[in-house]
């Protein structure tokens, strides 16, 4: 019984300082965001441009220097378009030369592809 109560407390004080140990990081990590967030705004107010090296993403927005983001819509169309292709690609070598029917998997596995083609094409029309 005394084996059982030991490992016990063990297990007990590994889990709670495992749990203070990720509060005081936690603690720490938003005390060092907080102090540089404090500096940014202290240059700002002063009317100084913060180095792009702290923070190239936030730097090239606010300059405009970035790239528009991505059209999730069309990010979608070119996935399914290059999905289509494979696809009609596919079922054009497995009919053309496992069922050895040509003029199908020529027909069924190239209609595919042209969808695949026309999911692509609205992909560069939607990213003008």
């Amino acid at each position: 019984m005394d084996d059982g109560l030991g490992v016990l407390v063990a297990v007990v004080v590994i889990v709670i300082s495992g749990v203070l140990l990720m509060v005081v990081a936690m603690n720490n990590r938003r005390r060092l965001i907080e102090a540089a967030h404090r500096e940014r705004v202290a240059m700002i107010e002063r009317g100084l441009v913060p180095a792009p090296e702290r923070d190239p993403g936030g730097f090239e927005a606010g300059t405009g220097l970035s790239a528009p983001p991505p059209n999730a819509k069309a990010e979608r169309y070119r996935t399914a378009g290059v999905v289509f292709i494979g696809l009609g690609l596919g079922l054009m070598a497995l009919l053309t030369f496992a069922a050895g029917v040509p003029d199908i998997g020529i027909g069924v596995g190239g209609s595919w592809a042209v969808v695949g083609g026309a999911l692509l094409l609205n992909y560069f029309l939607l990213t003008r």
